[in-house]
């Protein structure tokens, strides 16, 4: 006949008490559907201050007559507790006989027993003490900090006493210890390591004597290091972080940890102590954006079951830039990311802050990281730039120098009439002179009114491809050839123009000639110069030798040299 509801029931084991010697084989009692406290008792406070494991044993029955073979059955739990500082976890031992303490080493399984450990347990260590001592030649290691260890005593036989030891810290100390041998004292030195436990011995532990020969006593306490190994046994029960729907092939749950051993201790971050032992930059936004990476900095820490544990404190070699920290970890086989939003926080699957001045942080991951995996810490150091991107182009402007044509080769240009323009950056910039050879406004420089040359310093930078319009008025250039009296005591010498020049028209020239001895190695040379405040034209050649004309009444007398003195103006107003 078919399975009907009621047929599959839950049965009570033989010992429904939380004690070494309960569960066993399954009773004839069954559970109550619907009933509270058929498997669990209510939390007591001492419970509910410091923790405690109860684990009890059922059966599932099948109250079925029918001899067809029943092909499959799953238990499952529905509803997770209301209380999140309690947990419910199933396993299955497959071993209808077993008791508590079976059940125990089942638990225990993931932390398998290891080789004996280099040292043994000096001395008695009784139940209740947070504490003990282990005997060592000198030069080994002492017990590791975190780590699990396992004293056993009488291993193997029927009154076997284990317990597993976690090392909160240890104390290292190297005495002088003293054994009789012969009927004499015989001096030795020995380590002696006072290991602190973060739970109290709960059996009392027989351990042995100093010696020199470091040699565990016969049927004393033995100390064993333990092998983690994932045993996959347990099945729970958790809430969804998010909403799902019947076709999803993921699921985002609260947590995939359950409280399999209860614990009391907390964790507290220490920053800023000597240890003993994926971002981009943006640089500009105009006129377009301009980012580039961070240079990248990874370190890891290395996840073992002494370093086990949701808060971890950070410690950078150089200062991290903001928004460029990433902690990356692995949890139940997934892998997690936490990142710092900028400001110090450190936000994603776990929290935590982040000191930029410092080098130094804390953070708690979401869940507790794989042994054997590392968290991997990358982060990103600040660049030192300045935003030049409103500044323009900050380069030195180009000079430059022309010859303004005129009508003919006399004309020369009529001071306070040049005017330059040019664009740049979209707006038309204007440079004039000021009427005695300097330019002004959007640029410096000078102008040679006589020769018409410009030399020019633009105060800004012309826009590619622009070109200059120049206007200015030309005037003829009047040329008056005046035979100058001699020089007076100061080295002067005195003329007169036929009529007065605009200001700053003027240009002189003058030749000197000089007879020089073919035999004296010397070279007859001129230096022409022009030169004011900013700028210092100077051409140096060897003029062409004539014959000073006769009617200049130069300073000599037709013997060996002579002063001819030409000047050059425009007229001193445009038209006159």
């Amino acid at each position: 006949m078919p399975i009907q509801k009621g047929d599959i029931r839950f049965a009570r084991s033989s010992r429904m008490v939380d004690k070494p010697e309960g569960g066993g084989p399954p009773s004839a009692q069954l559970l109550t559907s619907g009933k509270s406290n058929e498997i669990f008792p209510d939390i007591s406070q001492e419970s509910r201050t410091v923790g405690r494991v109860e684990i009890y044993s059922v059966f599932g029955v099948l109250r079925n007559t029918d001899t067809a073979p029943l092909l499959g059955a799953n238990v499952v739990i529905a509803e997770p507790p209301a209380d999140p500082n309690v947990s419910v976890t199933m396993l299955s031992v497959e071993d209808s006989f077993a008791t508590r303490a079976d059940i125990v080493k089942r638990i225990e399984a993931g932390r398998a027993p290891g080789p004996e450990f280099g040292g043994y347990l000096l001395e008695n260590a009784f139940a209740s003490t947070l504490s003990f001592q282990v005997f060592q030649r000198p030069e080994m290691s002492p017990p590791t900090v975190g780590l699990t260890y396992l004293l056993i005593y009488n291993e193997g036989l029927a009154t076997e006493r284990r317990q597993r030891v976690r090392i909160k810290s240890i104390e290292v100390e190297v005495r002088k210890c003293a054994e009789y041998l012969n009927n004499g004292l015989v001096e030795f030195d020995g380590q002696i390591v006072t290991c602190e436990l973060f739970d109290p011995l709960s059996l009392d532990f027989p351990g042995s004597p100093a010696t020199r020969t470091f040699a565990r006593g016969a049927g004393k306490t033995i100390i064993r290091s333990t092998v983690y190994s994932d045993t996959r046994l347990f099945a729970g029960v958790t809430r969804l972080a998010e909403s799902t729907q019947v076709d999803d092939v993921w699921l985002q749950l609260e947590t995939v940890f359950t409280q399999v051993v209860h614990n009391s201790r907390s964790e507290a971050n220490v920053v800023n102590q000597k240890p003993t032992s994926r971002a981009t930059l943006t640089l500009a936004t105009e006129p377009r954006k301009v980012e580039v990476g961070t240079t990248p900095h990874t370190y890891r820490i290395k996840i073992s079951e002494q370093n086990q544990g949701r808060t971890y404190v950070l410690s950078f070699k150089q200062p991290p830039a903001p928004g460029t920290v990433f902690i990356d970890y692995w949890s139940g086989g997934q892998r997690y990311t936490i990142y710092d939003d900028g400001t110090g926080r450190l936000t994603g699957f776990g929290g935590g802050a982040i000191s930029y001045l410092n080098n130094t942080g804390t953070c708690t991951l979401q869940g507790l990281p794989d042994i054997g995996s590392s968290i991997s810490v990358s982060y990103g150091t600040a660049m030192s730039f300045s935003s030049r991107s409103s500044q323009g182009a900050l380069v030195r402007a180009p000079k430059y120098s022309w010859v303004v044509e005129g009508d003919t080769e006399d004309d020369a240009i009529v001071p306070s009439s040049l005017s330059i323009k040019y664009p740049s950056q979209g707006v038309l910039r204007t440079v004039t002179d000021n009427g005695s050879g300097k330019l002004t406004g959007a640029g410096t420089g000078v102008v040679d009114y006589p020769s018409c040359s410009v030399l020019m310093d633009p105060a800004f930078m012309p826009d590619a491809g622009a070109e200059f319009v120049i206007e200015c008025q030309v005037d003829a250039l009047i040329t008056e050839i005046i035979a100058p009296g001699a020089t007076d005591p100061a080295g002067f010498v005195h003329f007169q123009t036929a009529q007065a020049g605009a200001l700053g028209s003027h240009q002189i020239t003058w030749v000197t000639s000089r007879q020089v001895s073919n035999t004296s190695g010397g070279q007859l040379t001129t230096t022409t110069a022009s030169k004011d405040t900013e700028v210092t034209y100077t051409t140096r050649a060897v003029p062409e030798y004539y014959e000073p004309a006769k009617n200049t009444g130069a300073s000599g007398s037709g013997g060996t040299g002579g002063t001819t003195t030409t000047v050059n103006w425009p007229r001193s107003t445009p038209g006159a």
